[in-house]
């Protein structure tokens, strides 16, 4: 079994000098989305998992995102999670979007207040594949509340049904000791030691994205992409089935 997935914070479609997509023009809101998708259609990953990904809202500039991004990459299967949702006014979230059909589909934001748009969204892939797989967006400032988000994800997980997991997303940390290292204790976990930074675009200068995989599976290639078409470089990666879990 083989996979390619990818990954990439979108910035509402707003990363640069508007960092709001209502106030930017109808036009240039969606040549930035278009631009995503035809990275998307370019590397042609099985699954995509998305951040800061909005569906239509006053904020977005009333434009749905997330089906603009799919429908322009080839993606017939999504899955989104409104993670701060006022009606009409805010819908942003995080999203899968896959080739193949998606089953025992989840969501969740963190905390209390809806006003925060950090959450996770998480899937099954249908058939052979038999994959989990996450979307996370974790908080950028503090890292006790990082903390508490990474055990809080940790334990929804566990409820499900133990199988090959990629966790893919915004981290918002680097530092050996905190999220992806929890992570990757605690779920079997494990990703290359040597990642180039991320962010910000142009001149990255942090890793804050990436891909988790289970010990079960292992990486036949690991990229940062160049591409500048949010304040965050995509990441993408091919993943295979180890030789001793595989079945006949």
């Amino acid at each position: 079994m083989r996979l390619k997935v990818l990954t990439l914070n979108v910035a509402h479609g707003a990363p640069f000098a508007v960092p709001m997509p209502f106030l930017r023009s109808r036009s240039a809101l969606l040549g930035t989305l278009d631009r995503v998708a035809a990275l998307l259609a370019r590397e042609a990953a099985d699954v995509v998992a998305l951040q800061e990904a909005d569906r239509s809202s006053l904020f977005s500039g009333r434009v749905d995102q997330v089906a603009r991004i799919a429908e322009r990459a080839g993606y017939p299967h999504v899955h989104h999670g409104v993670h701060s949702g006022v009606p009409g006014l805010f819908a942003q979230g995080t999203a899968l979007l896959c080739r193949h059909p998606l089953e025992s589909c989840d969501s969740a934001h963190f905390g209390r207040d809806r006003r925060m748009d950090k959450g996770y969204v998480v899937a099954t892939l249908a058939g052979e594949h038999g994959l989990e797989v996450v979307s996370l967006h974790l908080d950028p400032f503090s890292a006790a509340v990082r903390q508490r988000q990474v055990e809080q994800l940790i334990h929804a997980l566990r409820q499900r049904p133990e199988r090959p997991r990629v966790v893919m997303g915004d981290f918002n940390a680097e530092d050996v000791d905190g999220p992806v290292a929890r992570l990757c204790a605690e779920l079997g976990l494990h990703t290359p030691a040597e990642r180039e930074p991320t962010y910000p675009v142009p001149d990255a200068r942090q890793r804050l994205d990436g891909v988790l995989i289970s010990h079960a599976l292992r990486f036949t290639r690991y990229a940062r992409l160049p591409d500048a078409v949010s304040d965050h470089h995509a990441v993408v990666a091919e993943l295979t089935l180890q030789p001793s879990t595989a079945t006949s």
